[in-house]
C-alpha cells in the first residue's frame, strides 16, 4: 500500500473515486463543496489532498488544510472504499500528516459522530450545528 499525497496525475482517479465512494445523501456530508470536483482539483494542486492506493487503486482519500492561527489541521472530507473499511485506513493515512492536532466537524445529529467516538477522536467541542473531533499524535 502507498500513502501519499495526490498529485495532478491523480486528479481524475480522486474525483471519481469521491463520487463512488462519498454520498450526497450522507449525515455527515453538510457541504456541497464536498463533492465539487473543481474544490478537490484545487486541493491536490495546493498539496492538500492524501491518498492510499493499493494495486495501482485509490482505496482512501481525504482532504485537508492547515491552519498556522490555531495551530492545527483541519480534515475536511474523507471516504474509504467499503471494502477496506474497519481496518483503521483512515488513521494510518493521517498519521502521515499528524505533526499537528486533526480537527474535524460533524453535524450535530449526524450518525457519523459515532464512528469519531468509536474509532478514537476526542470530543473536543459542540455548538448548535456541530460536533467538533480532534485526533492528536497519540490516538
Amino acid at each position: 500500500m502507498l500513502i501519499a499525497l495526490a498529485n495532478t496525475t491523480h486528479i481524475s482517479e480522486v474525483v471519481t473515486f469521491f463520487n463512488e465512494n462519498l454520498e450526497r445523501n450522507n449525515s455527515a456530508v453538510y457541504s456541497e463543496e464536498f463533492l465539487c470536483p473543481l474544490g478537490i482539483k484545487a486541493a491536490i494542486r495546493r498539496k492538500q489532498m492524501i491518498i492510499a492506493i493499493i494495486d495501482g487503486q485509490v482505496i482512501g482519500a481525504f482532504r485537508f488544510y492547515r491552519k498556522k492561527t490555531t495551530n492545527s489541521i483541519s480534515l475536511y472530507q474523507f471516504a474509504i472504499n467499503e471494502v477496506y473499511r474497519g481496518q483503521g485506513l483512515l488513521k494510518k493515512m493521517l498519521k502521515t500528516i499528524n505533526d499537528l492536532p486533526i480537527l474535524a466537524l460533524c453535524p450535530l445529529e449526524s450518525e457519523f459522530n459515532e464512528y469519531f467516538y468509536k474509532s478514537g477522536w476526542h470530543l473536543q467541542e459542540q455548538s448548535e450545528e456541530f460536533k467538533r473531533w480532534v485526533f492528536n499524535h497519540s490516538n
